[in-house]
């Protein structure tokens, strides 16, 4: 081999072996972008808003928000899978996609994304209008008159077929009552509350924070958070036993907010992400949210090999469980 063509192979594996390195050293290069699955005035839509101010402090270019939930949340999945694999754009993601993949319009799958962090979880309590006329003022007032009347009590809850949905369930059954209580799915845990509130559903699974103002006013009563302890942080919630408390053993199924990026983004820039998400979890507007939101439990996962080992397994626990219920075909 003449000298000049070993030059050339030098050079050539100088730049396969230094190419990842250069481009984490630029990354990011140009405004980014927070995929947001919900609509605008969201508990979640402020959470993306606070990521989208918290990010650039530490990355040091802006982040836009766009909002894009359609098609149960297919509309950003096609959206973000048209993007390059560069770490520029993310993706909101959250427990309940464990089972929109498998709904039968999406023409994406998991296989297209992989989950930069799981970030935070969200708890959810129990509750009814306090002058209700089943005379319900207690958990055990629920039971009781559920057992005495199948079928005549019905408890509220945000979409089915998701996390909610199957806390619910879960919930149900371990109180004996999963056979007594109907279920109603609604978009949105704020449509469940003012429902009870108006007297339309007898009960309802919402977050504590959505729950706050009416148990304030006097207007709604917490009967139990399905927790495995006491909200103690909570000056509104702090008395309400927890679903431990109550009696109730279940595994509790927590909802969860994420990140997701597309598949193919360098491992260089997936570290520089990661970092940056512990980062703006520890910021002082992040540790503020976190205080004025009763249903979060911060709760940062990184590493891809246990966030794709978690989604696999729970998008198998989440079919059979969507294939039980006739949202989808076997």
């Amino acid at each position: 081999m003449s000298s000049f063509k070993r030059i050339l192979v030098l050079v050539a594996v100088l730049v396969l072996w230094t190419a990842p390195a250069l481009a984490a050293k630029k990354f990011p290069s140009k405004p980014m972008e927070l995929v947001c699955t919900t609509s605008p005035g969201s508990s979640v839509a402020v959470w993306c808003q606070l990521l989208a101010q918290e990010f650039p402090k530490v990355l040091g270019v802006p982040m836009r928000v766009t909002f894009k939930s359609g098609g149960s949340q297919h509309e950003p999945v096609l959206y973000v899978s048209g993007k390059p694999a560069d770490g520029h754009i993310i993706m909101h993601i959250s427990a309940s996609f464990y089972g929109y993949f498998h709904l039968p319009h999406y023409r994406r799958s998991y296989d297209d994304f992989q989950t930069l962090a799981q970030v935070e979880k969200h708890v959810y309590g129990v509750a009814v209008k306090c002058n209700n006329k089943y005379g319900i003022k207690t958990f055990e007032d629920l039971v009781a008159y559920a057992k005495k009347n199948p079928g005549k009590l019905s408890m509220g809850s945000n979409k089915r077929g998701s996390t909610h949905h199957r806390h619910q369930l879960a919930f149900l059954k371990a109180a004996g009552i999963g056979d007594k209580v109907k279920t109603i799915f609604y978009r949105g845990d704020g449509n469940v509350v003012k429902d009870v509130l108006g007297g339309h559903l007898p009960s309802g699974q919402a977050s504590p924070r959505t729950w706050r103002p009416h148990i304030e006013a006097g207007t709604i009563c917490p009967l139990v958070s399905q927790t495995h302890k006491r909200l103690s942080h909570d000056p509104i919630w702090k008395n309400v036993r927890s679903a431990v408390e109550v009696g109730l053993k279940y595994d509790l199924p927590l909802h969860w907010q994420g990140l997701m990026v597309k598949r193919g983004t360098p491992p260089e820039v997936m570290k520089i992400l990661e970092d940056a998400v512990y980062k703006v979890t520890s910021s002082p507007d992040y540790k503020d949210y976190l205080a004025k939101g009763t249903h979060i439990v911060l709760d940062v996962k990184t590493g891809s090999e246990w966030l794709n080992k978690d989604m696999a397994k729970n998008q198998a626990v989440v079919k059979q469980f969507m294939i039980d219920h006739n949202i989808i075909k076997k």
